[in-house]
């Protein structure tokens, strides 16, 4: 197990795993950062008047929609391992 630290009051935990179960179990909570992610960025597209700024951000929401597609098809196929 590695140990990053970044400073004093923040310190992260870095491991490596093959688990299938530990796997998902990390790809479930990316994926809900994400999909809060989401839910911020259309917020924010919902609150902005200005058609180019929102033009932009809609190219933001549809690159993480790929996002959000790709890492549940990853949890799909960590399951899948698990459960083989």
């Amino acid at each position: 197990m590695c140990k990053i630290v970044t400073d004093e009051e923040h310190e992260h935990i870095h491991s490596h795993t093959d688990d299938p179960l530990e796997i998902a179990e990390m790809l479930r909570e990316t994926l809900a950062e994400e999909l809060d992610s989401m839910s911020e960025l259309a917020a924010t597209w919902h609150m902005i008047d200005d058609e180019t700024i929102q033009k932009k951000l809609m190219e933001a929401v549809r690159a993480k929609q790929k996002t959000i597609s790709l890492l549940f098809e990853a949890l799909q196929e960590s399951e899948k391992k698990a459960w083989d």
